[in-house]
């Protein structure tokens, strides 16, 4: 069989802070008809990163969180947004 090349379609995330909504719903409208891109608000909170030990203690569990990712958080911060490619 014949290798035929198969082109690989990137997805791009808008992550948007959660304070800037009516951004979030602008980047919306603008990629509306693109299939490879979603955006959507920071999901992520303070109040998610604690939870409760066998003691009823809360503790924190930032450093093990698989969602932080210090250039998302710094892009927040600077602009609002942070643009993700993954192939």
């Amino acid at each position: 069989m014949e290798n035929i090349p198969v082109a690989v379609v990137s997805r791009h995330y808008f992550i948007v802070a959660r304070d800037q909504t009516s951004l979030c719903e602008y980047l919306a409208r603008q990629f509306e008809s693109e299939g490879n891109v979603a955006v959507f608000l920071d999901r992520r909170s303070g109040q998610d990163r604690r939870m409760a030990d066998g003691n009823g203690n809360t503790v924190d569990r930032r450093s093990a969180d698989r969602r932080h990712q210090p250039f998302v958080d710094t892009q927040l911060r600077s602009l609002g947004y942070a643009m993700l490619r993954v192939e």
